[in-house]
């Protein structure tokens, strides 16, 4: 679908330029650069349109020599021509000076209105802007920052990171010692960065507030790295939605010295059996779980979609079939520890688990209150891309002798109903497989087992149809629970626990027969029938020989 959308944008674009050219061919005038469509944003003058003949507030594109050109201002009175020189940053960002409108109509004389001096003015695309990712990587920073009177350096201020990494979260303490600083939380969404020499530019909006006006979230930012460090940054920071007032590293409305905190949990890794798969999806395919090669980050994403949490390993509580660990979590802007437990299930199947609060010391994370049932999480479920084929549980012979499932089974439009339904588990030549035979039909659901597991009277199984419609799930979890003298099934497509699905009624079963008896009868008549026939043939031969 996105595909295809692209392509329609792509030949509408196509098209439009084409009709332009034709026009502009036809009744003279020149064009502007298609990328320069759209909405724009400029301190002092507010939102801009510009097409490709028309620029907003400056006027209709009438000539063009390289990055030059020449507007005619849409005036009744006192018509005038201006020159526009533009230099293109980003996508995102346009930055240009101009003349004076005057009468000319020389390109060099009213361009030569310029001045070398000049101030560039700028523009931020406002509709449809495409966020990149932040120059300064791999948060955590601790930074301190001067308004113009002081240093506040104690307490130290913080960068913390986001899932999306074209956003950066800033903390600011206040300094008792400093005026003018104040405690406050930023957000950074960064949308363009580019090089001009040896001075490097940031442009971001900042989000602090719901009712932020433009004029105050655009901001333009101008750093370097300290010579001689990797991890350290100076940031100058803009007073206004201009680049103009930014003309150093160490020069600016706000100026920051960023550090590079060092991570404490950098050679913790995610258990052996969970990393041996790194891709692991939810049994109902609704998220995916991405472990890193070096094994120590976790991303969970929404199926197609962006990531919802990165989780980082801390350190290792318990090691074992089941494992508890501390992990650092972001989660949209949010950060904290959590504490992550995870279950072996089988080779391609596995459990996790994890606190429903994040906490700030991560020696707290994996302690009561936050560790008690109702503070963890229900376990998801996870499988892996590609499921090997396993010998089902609790192999026999079943009929269904009480009660009624409300699910539907692929081969039967009817709700699965009790009397004379059969399943066959692990049967004669389907040892990996779960057999329905429904009641009101003569053919058969069956499910391939992939991977199965036990706690106390209950067995899990993962399966999958062998042949499904297209609205049926692709896996399921098959809960059996023994009971005195017969057995329960359960089928969910979303997870292995009941407790977080609205119970609906199981198939109750009752064993009939072991296939292994089955099989056993079937296999001594076949070995009695050639004694039978040896011991006839000895008879006729005796009778011959007498």
């Amino acid at each position: 679908m996105r595909h295809h959308r692209s392509i329609m944008k792509c030949s509408q674009w196509l098209q439009f330029s084409l009709l332009s050219t034709l026009f502009v061919t036809t009744f003279g005038g020149c064009l502007f650069p298609l990328d320069w469509t759209g909405r724009w944003f400029q301190s002092g003058i507010g939102h801009l349109t510009v097409n490709s003949t028309y620029f907003e507030s400056k006027g209709e594109c009438v000539q063009r020599d390289g990055d030059k050109y020449i507007v005619n201002e849409r005036v009744e009175k006192d018509p005038c021509k201006r020159c526009i020189a533009v230099y293109k940053r980003h996508d995102n960002v346009i930055q240009y000076k101009e003349s004076n409108c005057l009468t000319y109509d020389s390109l060099e004389e009213l361009c030569h209105d310029i001045m070398a001096d000049q101030s560039l003015l700028s523009m931020f695309r406002a509709d449809d802007a495409s966020t990149i990712p932040c120059p300064f990587k791999s948060p955590p920073y601790k930074f301190s920052y001067n308004r113009g009177s002081g240093d506040c350096s104690f307490p130290s201020s913080r960068i913390d990171s986001c899932t999306d990494d074209s956003k950066l979260l800033m903390y600011f303490a206040a300094c008792p010692d400093v005026t003018g600083t104040e405690s406050g939380v930023e957000e950074l969404n960064c949308l363009a960065t580019w090089k001009e020499g040896n001075s490097r530019y940031l442009v971001a909006k900042i989000k602090k507030d719901l009712n932020l006006l433009e004029e105050d979230s655009y901001r333009c930012f101008m750093y370097n790295k300290k010579p001689g460090s990797e991890l350290m940054y100076q940031v100058a920071q803009s007073g206004d939605a201009t680049c103009s007032s930014v003309t150093s590293p160490t020069e600016g409305s706000k100026t920051m010295f960023l550090t590079r905190v060092e991570s404490r949990h950098e050679r913790c890794q995610f258990p052996g059996w969970v990393v041996s798969h790194h891709h692991w999806h939810s049994l109902d395919n609704g998220h995916s779980y991405h472990f890193s090669h070096k094994n120590a980050t976790l991303r969970i994403t929404r199926e197609h979609g962006p990531t919802e949490m990165r989780l980082v390993c801390h350190h290792i509580v318990a090691n074992s079939t089941t494992v508890t660990l501390v992990a650092h979590a972001t989660a949209g802007c949010k950060n904290g520890y959590i504490c992550m437990v995870f279950h072996k299930r089988d080779s391609a199947v596995i459990q996790v688990q994890q606190s429903n609060k994040m906490v700030q010391d991560p020696s707290e994370a994996c302690i009561p209150p936050f560790t008690d049932p109702y503070q963890m999480s229900s376990p998801v479920t996870l499988i892996t891309v590609s499921l090997p084929e396993t010998r089902c549980p609790l192999a026999g012979q079943y009929i269904a002798s009480s009660g009624q499932a409300t699910w539907t089974l692929p081969s039967d439009p009817d709700p699965l109903c009790h009397s004379n339904t059969t399943v066959s588990i692990s049967c004669f030549a389907s040892p990996n497989a779960i057999t329905f035979q429904t009641c009101s039909s003569e053919s058969s659901a069956v499910y391939n087992c992939h991977g199965t597991w036990s706690d106390n009277r209950t067995t899990y199984v993962i399966a999958s149809p062998v042949s499904r419609k297209s609205t049926d799930a692709k896996r399921y979890c098959f809960i059996l629970n023994q009971r005195n003298g017969y057995m329960t099934l359960h089928r969910l497509s979303d997870s292995c626990n009941l407790s977080a699905n609205r119970i609906t009624s199981p198939l109750n079963l009752t064993l009939q027969g072991s296939c292994s008896e089955n099989s056993a009868s079937k296999d001594s008549s076949a070995l009695m029938l050639p004694s039978i026939l040896s011991l006839n043939m000895a008879l006729v031969l005796i009778n011959i020989f007498r």
